[in-house]
C-alpha cells in the first residue's frame, strides 16, 4: 500500500512524500548483547555469568522464561497499536508510527513469536498461546489507556565515560569520552562474549518495555512488564528496587527527559486467575544510583580479566548463599553443576 502526502500546496510536485507500507511487523522485544540480562548475573554469582554467557548453557526455566517473553510480545503490541492510533503517533526505532497496521494484531504477534522462536532454536512456545491471549483479553478490560505512549521497546544504549568534565554513566552520543575497557589479552574478545574487548567502550543496552507520559501529571514515567505465575502483592516492588536494570532505567530516564521524568513503574501481570494487574511505583535508590557507574566499571574489568587469563571454573567466584543459591523462585539453575561440576 502507498500512502500520499502533499507537504506544500504550491510546489505538488517537488513536495510529496511517499511512504510504502510493507507487511506488519512483529515488534523486537528480545535480549541484547550487552543489556541486564548479560550484566545481571556477573553481580550476583560469577560462576553462574561464566556458565550463562561463555558456556550458553540456558540454565533459567524454559516454561517461565517463554510465557515471560510471549507476554511481552503481547503487552508491546497492545500498546504500539494504541500508540499509532494517536494524534502524530509515536516513535518506533526512527520511525513514526502513525498507521496501528504497521503492527502486527497482538493474536497474530503471539503466533509469529513462536514460529520464529521455534525456527531459530526449537522453543516452543505453542502451548502456551491461548493462556497468553487470555492474559492479554483480561488486561485489556481494564479499560481505554489515557496516559500518551512515547515509546514501546524502546532501545537505548550508555557507555561509561565524561561528559562536560563529569565521569560517569551516560547516554551514547558524540558528546562522551568513553573510558575504554583495559583488558590486556582481551584484543579479540570471546566469541561468545563480545561486548567485552581491550580497548572498546564499556557499553550497556536496554529496552524500556514502555515509556509513556501520563495524563496526570505530565510526566514521563518508564514501565517495566514483569509476566507472573506467582503474587503480584504490594511489596514486589520494593523487591526489585536495587536490581541493577532499575537504576539503568533511572540514570537513562532522568537523562532523555529531565525534570519531566517520573520514575519507574512495575507492571505486574499474572498470567493466571484470577489474573490480577498491579501497577507498582520502584522507590528510588540514589545512593547506590550514584555508586552504579563505578560497580559496573569494576565488575567488567574483573570479568574481562578472568576472560583474558582464560582461566578455570574454579577461579569464578561462587556466591554460596542460601539467599542466593535458593531463592523466591526454586534453586539455581546452576545449582547442580555447582555441586557436581
Amino acid at each position: 500500500m502507498i500512502r500520499v502526502r502533499v507537504v506544500d500546496s504550491h510546489q505538488v510536485v517537488e513536495k510529496i512524500e511517499v511512504w510504502m507500507m510493507s507487511e506488519p511487523i512483529l515488534v523486537d522485544t528480545g535480549r541484547s548483547t550487552c543489556g541486564w540480562s548479560f550484566w545481571g548475573s556477573a553481580f550476583s554469582c560469577e560462576q553462574l555469568w561464566y556458565r550463562l554467557n561463555v558456556e550458553q548453557r540456558k540454565l533459567i526455566p524454559a516454561a517461565a522464561l517463554t510465557q515471560g517473553s510471549m507476554g511481552h510480545v503481547a503487552l508491546a503490541h497492545h500498546y504500539a497499536r494504541h500508540g499509532a492510533t494517536q494524534a502524530g503517533g509515536f516513535n518506533y526505532e526512527g520511525v513514526q508510527a502513525t498507521d496501528p497496521d504497521m503492527f502486527l494484531d497482538p493474536d497474530e504477534a503471539i503466533k509469529e513469536w513462536c514460529r520464529r522462536a521455534m525456527a531459530a532454536d526449537g522453543t516452543d512456545g505453542w502451548p502456551y498461546v491461548a493462556n497468553t491471549m487470555e492474559l492479554l483479553s483480561r488486561y485489556a478490560q481494564r479499560g481505554p489507556i489515557h496516559d500518551r505512549v512515547v515509546g514501546v521497546e524502546m532501545p537505548v544504549a550508555m557507555v561509561i565515560g565524561h561528559k562536560e568534565g563529569e565521569w560517569g554513566l551516560w547516554l551514547e552520543d558524540d558528546t562522551v569520552e568513553p573510558t575504554l575497557l583495559d583488558a590486556p589479552g582481551l584484543e579479540d574478545p570471546h566469541p561468545n562474549v563480545p561486548a567485552l574487548q581491550h580497548g572498546k567502550p564499556i557499553r550497556i543496552t536496554k529496552r524500556f518495555d514502555l515509556a509513556v507520559t501520563s495524563h496526570q501529571d505530565n510526566r514521563t514515567y518508564i514501565w517495566d512488564h514483569k509476566v507472573t505465575g506467582g503474587g503480584v502483592g504490594g511489596k514486589r516492588a520494593e523487591q526489585y528496587a536495587i536490581d541493577g536494570q532499575f537504576a539503568v532505567n533511572r540514570i537513562a530516564g532522568r537523562q532523555l527527559w529531565g525534570k519531566q521524568f517520573g520514575g519507574v513503574l512495575l507492571n505486574l501481570c499474572q498470567r493466571r486467575s484470577p489474573w490480577t494487574v498491579s501497577r507498582q511505583v520502584v522507590p528510588e535508590t540514589p545512593f547506590r544510583d550514584e555508586a552504579f557507574p563505578t560497580q559496573l566499571w569494576r565488575r567488567a574489568h574483573r570479568i574481562a580479566d578472568l576472560l583474558a587469563a582464560k582461566a578455570p571454573i574454579h577461579q569464578w567466584e561462587m556466591t554460596q548463599s542460601e539467599l542466593a543459591c535458593y531463592h523466591r523462585y526454586g534453586k539455581c539453575g546452576a545449582f547442580e553443576l555447582c555441586r557436581f561440576g
